[in-house]
């Protein structure tokens, strides 16, 4: 199939909507097809397509300059569409993209415009009935593409520095560099360092990609560089009315001359050294309510922000960046260590650490602003001191420890955690605080349950006990269930992170 025009594209890709799997390969010519073949869904895009697999550096359809992808979408408890994952684009070589530009390198010849599928991966249906819902031609908005190549040169400029191996996801805020390949043997050289890298590929992160979904692609937002309806149908009384557009930090006229995170990190810091009451004043807040929701208002706020919370705001969004305020006690030191979302004993046992919920949290981008009480009990409003804030990523050879912690934890639940009661209280073998590397495993909640309920979760492998209370309704003696757990950032790993701020 040859195509003259971009427009050609997108209409072809628009006339898949509604077919299923099976009948895109029946159509195509293609029978003998295996739905658990990883890129079942993507072959089935580029035949319909008339486009050869290939791994070719320029785009998928170069004579009209278009790239093909179809990237899966799920539908969350709350209805709200949500990208499944990362946009994974193309590979990074580090020994070309070295001598490249922004406009030269890989990423901006190969993705600065594509045609995106969107796919629900819907696991109570087979995947061979799942069907491409919706369609865009899609090219970076304007104030999106600015922060991009922002983040392009910070990948581009540890290229340079020779850190290849240090990259992470976490160091930018729309384009990442995701690992492509886990194990050992995917490693790549880089240019100004004999140190092996792990290969990597651009990636448009999940929560830019669960932006545009449900801002362009199922919502009603309109920008010149996304094309969403058919080309002859969209003539002007064709066209719907924009939705309202969430609120933004920055404009683009500020973006052409400080980055992002520089624009949020002056405007917070600016107000360093204030009381809460003192910003209150400033910022003209006259709210009651937990200290967590005051915090998210006061940061709003110095953002320029007229809503509640600053997760609102489409950079934020896009860039999926996690705001964690961290109290400080009077001694300095964090109230807390940090949790993540509780996890199923089971998926911990089935999946690699790489593909866990886990990892995707930690890899991450996280906005830390940074309050000290001068007492520790019921503190006033003038007795919590503002320290200021900072972007923050976790290292690599930090993950590469915390994957021995993920990795421990699946050991023992395969093996059989052991619990055991000690003066009336039930202990575990999990990965505790104490042993120091850098995160552990313990419950969120202070409610403890060892029967199927609420606050249990099954275990693939029974427990085995030890002192165990003669009370089968409290202690299933069959060892199957005990409280669920969650993995921490050890609070003692999180002081030694921010003491540029607090050591000022």
């Amino acid at each position: 199939m040859h195509y003259t025009t971009k427009e050609e594209v997108h209409n072809r890709a628009k006339d898949s909507l509604g077919l299923s799997m099976d009948k895109i390969y029946e159509t195509s010519g293609v029978y003998d097809t295996n739905v658990k073949n990883k890129n079942y869904i993507g072959d089935a895009f580029e035949l319909w397509m008339g486009v050869a697999k290939n791994s070719r550096a320029e785009a998928d359809l170069p004579e009209v300059g278009v790239e093909l992808k179809a990237t899966p979408y799920k539908i969350l408890k709350n209805g709200q569409y949500s990208a499944k994952e990362r946009l994974v684009l193309n590979i990074i070589n580090y020994m070309n993209e070295a001598n490249a530009t922004f406009e030269t390198s890989s990423f901006s010849h190969k993705d600065k415009l594509m045609e995106l599928a969107f796919y629900h991966h819907n696991t109570n249906k087979p995947k061979n009935l799942w069907t491409f819902d919706e369609a865009i031609l899609f090219s970076f908005p304007e104030k999106d593409l600015q922060i991009i190549k922002h983040d392009w040169e910070i990948i581009h400029q540890a290229i340079l520095d020779g850190k290849a191996h240090e990259l992470s996801e976490g160091m930018t805020d729309y384009l990442g560099a995701c690992t492509k390949g886990a194990s050992k043997k995917s490693v790549k050289q880089q240019p100004f360092s004999p140190i092996m890298a792990k290969q990597r590929a651009y990636c448009l992160k999940a929560g830019y990609m669960t932006s545009i979904l449900r801002n362009y692609v199922f919502g009603d937002q309109q920008d010149p560089a996304i094309q969403k309806h058919k080309f002859e149908l969209n003539t002007q009384n064709g066209k719907k009315e924009a939705s309202s557009h969430p609120e933004q930090i920055a404009t683009a006229e500020e973006l052409a001359t400080s980055s992002l995170d520089e624009i949020i990190l002056k405007r917070l810091n600016s107000f360093k050294g204030l009381s809460v009451a003192e910003l209150k004043s400033k910022l003209n807040i006259n709210v009651t309510g937990t200290p967590k929701q005051l915090n998210s208002i006061l940061i709003a706020r110095m953002l320029n922000l007229k809503g509640d919370s600053a997760n609102e705001a489409e950079e934020i969004q896009k860039a999926d960046i996690q705001i964690k305020t961290i109290s400080l006690k009077s001694n300095g030191k964090i109230k807390e260590s940090m949790s993540f979302p509780a996890f199923k004993f089971n998926e911990v046992v089935n999946q690699s650490f790489e593909d866990s919920d886990f990892y995707d949290n930690l890899t991450k981008r996280f906005l830390f602003p940074v309050f000290k009480r001068l007492k520790n009990q019921k503190p006033s409003d003038d007795e919590i001191i503002f320290l200021g804030a900072k972007f923050w990523y976790l290292p690599e050879k930090d993950l590469d420890v915390i994957k021995g912690v993920y990795d421990d934890t699946s050991k023992t639940l395969k093996d059989g955690v052991q619990l055991e009661v000690r003066n009336g209280r039930v202990y575990n073998n999990f990965v505790p605080a104490s042993a120091n590397r850098v995160s552990h495993v313990r419950p969120h909640t202070s409610q403890t349950q060892y029967v199927q309920g609420k606050y249990s979760n099954e275990l693939p492998t029974p427990a085995t006990w030890i002192n165990r209370p003669d009370n089968d309704e409290k202690f299933d003696p069959s060892g199957r269930y005990m409280t669920t757990q969650c993995f921490w950032l050890n609070s003692t790993y999180l002081d030694e992170q921010i003491t540029d701020i607090t050591e000022l």
